[in-house]
């Protein structure tokens, strides 16, 4: 994998309402390398999206206070203004949204909504019909759905209307905040397959936000776990989901669902014999 960096936090610490509040999220350092696909993990309101959002320069427009470095294949985001800010939106970094019928209009075709979108990212109008046409049929859906209206199309088909426009876009970073937590098992797979064949057609990173380790570790090279908005474990997926170190990891793994009911992998506390409550008053 190149270890060239493509993403760079560096003391970025976000925070909202009047000084001296605490920030929500203080980030010391997290790096993306180009090509690399980086899972960001933890509980509601860990600062997952956060994240996602202080690097799409976002949450200045929720009225935070951010400082700090956030640098993009070198330049810095945080100090830019928002004229370049929208040029990089689409063009370099790409949103793949939880909810990926509020990235289309309802009164709209879904189809005008990407060719306007690659329109205005500099696209010939017979280039963005092709592009469009190229996404589309990426991810496995006739081209006849650019004609559809949103709420024609299932969860898994808009997803992967959003996921052919960020193809067509050609963004070298993909950021998805929990893409597939509205979408069955099935579709989650589907999703996660299209996500990898971006990179091996495009080279393209991915950060991808979700609170669900398991998928993280079979899509994952590397995971962040954040707990109250700090980075507390930063390490290989497979090394991290086969030993975890920090209790909060443990904690999420564990309480992921499993057929059968087998145990997950043990949190820093159960490993040194401080055991889990077994619900009876005792610990096992």
């Amino acid at each position: 994998m190149n270890r060239t960096p493509l993403l760079e936090l560096h003391d970025v610490r976000v925070a909202f309402g009047p000084e001296p509040a605490e920030p929500v999220l203080h980030i010391d350092e997290l790096v993306l390398y180009e090509g690399e696909f980086l899972g960001i993990a933890g509980e509601s309101g860990a600062g997952k999206t956060t994240t996602g959002l202080t690097v799409l320069g976002l949450t200045r427009h929720a009225g935070a206070r951010v400082s700090g470095s956030v640098r993009l294949a070198g330049e810095e985001l945080l100090s830019a203004p928002e004229r370049r800010l929208r040029r990089l939106r689409g063009s370099t970094m790409t949103l793949i949204p939880q909810n990926p019928a509020a990235a289309f209009s309802p009164v709209l075709p879904v189809g005008t909504t990407v060719l306007r979108t690659l329109r205005l990212h500099g696209c010939t109008r017979a280039e963005a019909r092709a592009r469009a046409a190229a996404g589309l049929e990426r991810v496995g859906l006739p081209t006849g759905h650019l004609a559809r209206y949103p709420h024609q199309l299932s969860g898994g088909q808009l997803q992967r209307v959003a996921i052919a426009l960020a193809s067509a876009l050609r963004a070298r970073l993909l950021i998805a905040d929990e893409p597939t937590s509205a979408l069955d098992v099935m579709a989650q797979a589907q999703i996660c397959t299209l996500l990898t064949e971006l990179r091996t057609a495009h080279g393209t990173a991915l950060l991808f936000i979700s609170h669900h380790l398991a998928l993280l570790a079979g899509l994952c090279d590397r995971i962040a776990v954040l707990h109250r908005g700090r980075v507390i474990e930063d390490r290989p997926a497979a090394d991290l989901v086969a030993a975890p170190r920090a209790d909060r990891t443990g904690q999420l793994l564990a309480a992921a669902p499993r057929l059968g009911g087998a145990p997950g992998p043990r949190s820093a506390d159960e490993k040194n014999g401080k055991g889990r409550n077994d619900g009876r008053g005792g610990t096992r």
